[in-house]
């Protein structure tokens, strides 16, 4: 299954139906929602910031939706969401795969779930694109839709079958990541094979990637932290 990943719409309608118009070019199946999905937005024009719109473009979808709860979600029940919201965080299997998935106040790269909760941590509230390994656990972070910091785009990831990619709201891709099937022919002594970023040239460990990101024409990368 194809998901497309997005956190910190902050209220914005106008960004919202460009996250919408990207979920369906890209086909995907399910919209994960990590919070801070309809408060504490920008009152700026051009940001459209209007709750109650937000949530009737997202009603069509309510099928495909996964929200968790963020910590400027408070109340939003009160708009008449037709997609539930699963209070601080919820774990979900993904074709085997672990997924920790919450808005990133209380759990993140900093503070991560307890040892062994998954294999994947998906977070936001920081409004950065980010990916990183903390230990065996993957992080990442999707951006913000509306209100993103640090120079970063307008973004949201996309994962399918052990890729992950970052995308712009106009669809291009500025970073991508693929987590290798557990085996024993993945796996050296110290879990990992040395490889050289393509981004950042330096020496960083390497798992084999798949035929996920061979059939996207994506060269194979390394557990680089750096952005590219």
């Amino acid at each position: 299954m194809k998901r497309l990943i997005a956190s910190d719409l902050h209220g914005s309608a106008r960004f919202c139906r460009q996250l919408l118009e990207r979920y369906q070019q890209e086909g995907a199946q399910q919209l994960i929602l990590l919070g801070d999905l309809v408060y504490s937005g920008s009152y700026a024009p051009q940001y459209e910031y209007d709750p109650h719109q937000v949530i009737q473009l997202l009603r069509p979808l309510a099928r495909e939706i996964l929200w968790v709860e963020g910590n400027c979600d408070r109340g939003a029940g009160a708009l008449g969401p037709a997609f539930p919201m699963y209070a601080g965080s919820a774990t979900v299997s993904w074709e085997g795969l672990s997924v920790f998935l919450t808005h990133g106040h209380r759990y993140g790269p900093h503070n991560p779930p307890p040892i062994g909760a998954a294999q994947v941590l998906l977070s936001g509230h920081t409004h950065i694109p980010s990916w990183q390994w903390v230990g065996d656990l993957f992080c990442a972070n999707p951006g913000s839709v509306s209100l993103p910091r640090g120079g970063s785009p307008h973004s949201c990831l996309l994962y399918e079958d052990g890729l992950f990619r970052w995308l712009t709201l106009e669809g291009e891709t500025f970073h991508w990541e693929v987590l290798p099937p557990p085996s024993k022919e993945n796996i050296l002594s110290d879990g990992n094979k040395p490889c050289v970023c393509r981004a950042c040239s330096q020496v960083i460990r390497f798992s084999p990637g798949s035929s996920t990101a061979a059939a996207a024409g994506a060269p194979r990368r390394g557990r680089c932290a750096s952005p590219v």
